[in-house]
């Protein structure tokens, strides 16, 4: 993300998303009502008492919509914004969609009437994270391998791809070699340069797939990290991000941070300890300035109810994360209501 123009006391700012996490950080950005400007193409308008021609046409034109909807699927390429025209040359008061991608060379500018300090906090974020790397992995065994990739998020599948092996044994080195090949070539396809590469899995197959590729593609298996796990596909992803794999690599990235964040509630939880959960006992440690770390659920965090648990944990110095509810920790989190906080000290019932 690039910020380009900043006005807080108009409660303006414009920026350049740049990257498929910046549109995802618009989309918790972004909200009802908000004032969004944005160039875009809009059908040229014709006067009402003339025939319109057959073929319409689009012109290039700044316009700025008050929102009504956002839509953002899960890793998806686009960013929708709907609403109604407010500003701009033509057909004010009518509805027009703005599809934000990362590929966009024009800017786009944000109006609101109070800039939560949370907003702000996730835009620096999304700044810096712009200059990090991703995380591909490679989660295989002799049969499977699933290829994935680490973004600020969440793990985003990729692709699936069958050895066609048969018995035990491979038929033959070359069915194997095809196997690793069609690996390779996927991770080529979706790997940035600088992005590591993580190769987990039971066995010894990854093992054969890393001294393959550096062979025949030492340029991508580089910067390349092995790590045991009980499973292939998603479920080798998942345990190799809680081993501590990923920490050993980065320990910046959004996922990982907000995974360890939960699973140290659940693990606090579970034995009793430093940890409370639910929206009344939350804000009762809160107020009683108890709480270190405050975890809140994106689907919450725009609830008067969450915007109050925020302030005041602001106002007792107590850290707060939103947690992004897309990835498996989030998930879990949003599961026991989506009010959770790690505590300074245990308060005896």
């Amino acid at each position: 993300m690039k910020i380009i123009f900043e006005d807080l006391q108009h409660g303006e700012i414009k920026l350049l998303p740049q990257t498929l996490d910046d549109i995802w950080h618009l989309s918790n950005i972004i909200q009802k009502d908000d004032l969004v400007r944005a160039m875009t193409f809009r059908t040229d308008e014709q006067g009402t008492d003339k025939i319109r021609t057959k073929k319409t046409t689009k012109k290039r034109m700044k316009l700025s919509i008050r929102v009504e909807e956002i839509r953002f699927h899960e890793f998806s390429d686009r960013l929708r914004i709907h609403g109604v025209i407010e500003e701009g040359p033509q057909d004010k008061g009518s509805y027009h969609t703005f599809n934000v991608t990362a590929d966009d060379k024009d800017p786009i500018t944000i109006v609101k009437s109070e800039w939560k300090e949370y907003d702000i906090q996730r835009l620096q974020e999304a700044v810096q994270q712009t200059k990090r790397s991703l995380i591909v992995f490679v989660s295989l065994d002799e049969e499977t391998a699933t290829i994935a990739i680490l973004r600020q998020s969440g793990v985003q599948w990729v692709a699936d791809i069958q050895s066609h092996r048969s018995g035990k044994m491979y038929e033959s080195v070359n069915t194997e070699k095809e196997y690793y090949g069609e690996i390779i070539s996927l991770i080529k396809h979706n790997k940035p340069k600088t992005a590591p590469l993580i190769v987990v899995g039971p066995g010894f197959t990854k093992d054969h797939l890393i001294q393959y590729g550096k062979t025949v593609a030492p340029e991508i298996f580089q910067q390349c990290f092995n790590s045991a796990s009980g499973n292939a596909g998603m479920n080798g992803v998942q345990e190799a991000m809680k081993s501590g794999v990923v920490d050993h690599i980065t320990k910046e990235n959004r996922v990982v941070f907000e995974t360890n964040l939960v699973e140290t509630l659940f693990v606090e939880i579970k034995k009793d300890g430093v940890a409370s959960y639910g929206y009344k006992d939350v804000k009762e440690k809160l107020e009683l300035g108890a709480v270190d770390h405050l975890l809140v659920a994106d689907t919450y965090v725009r609830t008067q109810e969450g915007d109050g648990l925020i302030k005041l944990a602001q106002s007792q110095q107590s850290k707060f994360t939103i947690i992004n509810t897309m990835h498996e920790a989030g998930k879990k989190l949003d599961g026991i209501g989506g009010i959770a906080a790690l505590l300074r000290f245990k308060i005896e019932k």
